[in-house]
């Protein structure tokens, strides 16, 4: 299977740090109005930058793990570039099919956001300003679900194993952040 582990590796290290973004930016402005209320009393400017930085980066992030096998003449770590491996092995099955369709059906959503304002500043969209890449919040929890069906998938059938990355919280994370704000606004 010449270097499908490692290659399948690299790829699952880049959807958990997708997952562990993710998790920063759903505990941050997504998870209650107690939060909200509390960034925006602490740094509004920086709490609002930050938010939209996150929702760009997890866009291009996105983008990057489901982007084309090959770029020139270089390979790239992609879930088109591993279902190519798993093809020539026989071992691309119809689960991780309706996975990985599920995974590109919501890079869909988001490549004309990622395209037109967070990797290029397409003219037309930026005078217009227009928002890009809206979805609704099932596609973002099903997205994040198939991809780790996904790995799992793939690892089981590689021999690598599964691995759970969809609770990526740990001590030091954003949950450490925001108690340390609330027990800073109690103390104030």
């Amino acid at each position: 299977m010449d270097q499908l582990p490692t290659e399948f590796k690299a790829f699952r290290v880049e959807c958990i740090w997708l997952k562990q973004c993710h998790f920063t930016f759903e505990q941050m402005f997504e998870s209650d109005q107690h939060t909200a209320q509390l960034l925006h009393d602490t740094a509004p400017l920086f709490f609002n930058d930050l938010n939209h930085i996150l929702i760009e980066y997890i866009f291009l992030q996105v983008c990057k793990i489901t982007d084309p096998a090959t770029a020139g003449k270089r390979s790239n770590v992609t879930l088109p570039y591993l279902n190519q491996k798993l093809e020539q092995h026989h071992l691309f099955t119809n689960e991780i099919k309706e996975y990985s369709d599920e995974i590109l059906r919501y890079r869909s959503l988001v490549q004309t956001a990622r395209n037109r304002l967070v990797s290029h500043l397409d003219m037309e969209s930026v005078l217009a300003a227009e928002s890009l890449g809206l979805h609704q919040p099932e596609d973002v929890v099903n997205f994040f679900e198939c991809l780790q069906k996904y790995c799992d998938a793939v690892g089981r059938n590689i021999g690598v194993g599964p691995l759970d990355f969809s609770h990526p919280g740990c001590s030091g994370d954003v949950l450490d952040l925001i108690q340390k704000l609330k027990f800073a606004k109690q103390n104030c």
